[in-house]
């Protein structure tokens, strides 16, 4: 019964509804580790992410011996960094992992320029981002169609503790 309000607040395509795209989960860490083990697993490659991430993504991605690229002071991804990184890996970039705002001092990320940069540099990349602690203060339906995987916590915004949703684009 929560699906269809679910995909509607993340404007999701409706196939999102009844099909894999949209995933209940038991929370945020999760989702987080199935968007990126999903991500290597399906593609190959490596994971990257900023050294600022929660560490549901920033330890998956060390475990799986991904890329950390440096952040701003304001703790958000250093985007000439990620793009440096991008550009001169040697490795083929399976996902890239950024927050969607950061979960200690609560920086929004540009996910429109991170989008850019992953299409332009590592076209074929999942592009995933965390959003648990973005649900109160961004509007979902405007980061939704950025991104191809998208996590959240809902006891982060009313729900209950446990559980969690991973929405992914139809293909991903």
């Amino acid at each position: 019964a929560a699906r269809p309000r679910i995909a509607q607040r993340l404007h999701a395509d409706i196939e999102a509804v009844d099909g894999d795209q949209l995933v209940l989960t038991s929370g945020g860490t999760e989702g987080d580790n199935a968007a990126i083990v999903g991500a290597i697993a399906k593609h190959g490659g490596v994971a990257v992410c900023s050294k600022a991430e929660h560490h549901a993504v920033l330890h998956c991605v060390e475990h799986h011996r991904g890329i950390v690229v440096d952040t701003t002071t304001t703790g958000t991804i250093d985007l000439d960094a990620l793009e440096r990184a991008l550009r001169t890996t040697q490795l083929k970039v399976s996902v890239v992992s950024v927050m969607a705002v950061n979960n200690e001092v609560g920086s929004i990320t540009p996910l429109r320029q991170v989008a850019k940069i992953v299409r332009e540099h590592a076209p074929g990349a999942v592009l995933h981002t965390d959003a648990v602690q973005a649900a109160c203060w961004v509007d979902l339906a405007e980061i939704t169609p950025l991104v191809d995987v998208l996590t959240l916590s809902s006891h982060k915004f009313g729900g209950p503790k446990g559980m969690g949703v991973m929405m992914q684009r139809n293909g991903v």
